[in-house]
């Protein structure tokens, strides 16, 4: 990594930290100029796939779009559109559509991510599960819904075998439970609702004793609710109850735009 990348990066997690987009966004179009001027292509690159990303959370689509556009005409000059580089890059880009409701718009991205991880990843690296879950979104909210659930189920098998990833399957049962919904319908899902549920419970436990405490709090905080739709009232209020001392333990103010760490956009 580079001294420049570097310092780039430390810079948006300060920012990012005290939420200061408005500088945030400087930094980066700042920092996109000058890789194009220079002709560093590290520091281009991170800083258009950072504009993916800050774009898509503050809900501009039409600056996340360009982004897109800029990352895809950056990975067809360098030839790294097949490399993991560039899979990581078209992930990010599939994400931007799924979030503006354009999700029949970013499954081509998923898929030729997909075919870049599957090439070149083992098959137990954290990162394919991560993009399990957000291509079963997008797919979800197209109606593809057996082949959504055989995604979630891959990611699930990769987080269990490599272990310490209970939150993140905890949002991956959860996701599914609207899955099910959604291709069933509520009574002939039950069973699966469930089964799902409870196994979201499980491992929400297990999560407790090795997750960073402020992550932890927004991981209840994000599962909460979808215990709540179910009817499963005393497992959502004691995580709200728990989200909420944890973040006054921290001193912390809770944070709704924190990401799902490197597994899923989407919310439980």
């Amino acid at each position: 990594m580079s001294a420049d990348v570097r310092r780039i990066l430390d810079k948006l997690d300060s920012l990012f930290a005290r939420k200061e987009y408005a500088e945030a966004e400087r930094l980066l179009r700042y920092w996109e100029a000058e890789g194009e001027r220079s002709g560093d292509d590290k520091v281009y690159y991170l800083s258009v796939n950072e504009q993916m990303g800050l774009y898509r959370k503050l809900g501009r689509k039409d600056d996340a779009l360009s982004a897109v556009w800029k990352m895809q005409r950056y990975l067809d000059r360098t030839g790294r559109r097949m490399t993991l580089e560039g899979a990581t890059a078209l992930l990010n880009a599939g994400t931007v559509y799924k979030a503006f409701e354009m999700s029949e718009e970013g499954l081509p991205f998923f898929e030729e991510a997909a075919f870049v991880y599957e090439e070149l990843l083992p098959p137990d690296d954290r990162r394919l599960a991560g993009l399990y879950n957000n291509m079963s979104s997008a797919l979800s909210d197209v109606g593809r819904l057996d082949e959504a659930l055989e995604l979630c189920e891959k990611a699930l098998a990769i987080l269990g075998k490599t272990g310490g990833n209970e939150a993140e399957e905890a949002i991956t049962y959860l996701n599914m439970t609207a899955m099910y919904e959604k291709r069933d319908g509520m009574e002939k899902a039950e069973s699966d609702i469930e089964r799902c549920l409870t196994k979201a419970w499980e491992k929400l436990g297990a999560a407790a004793a090795g997750t960073e405490e402020g992550y932890l709090a927004f991981v209840y905080d994000k599962c909460a609710p979808t215990f709540g739709y179910y009817g499963w009232f005393m497992a959502r209020n004691e995580l709200q109850k728990q989200a909420e001392e944890i973040y006054e333990r921290l001193g912390a103010v809770k944070n709704e735009d924190r990401e799902d760490a490197e597994n899923s956009d989407e919310g439980a």
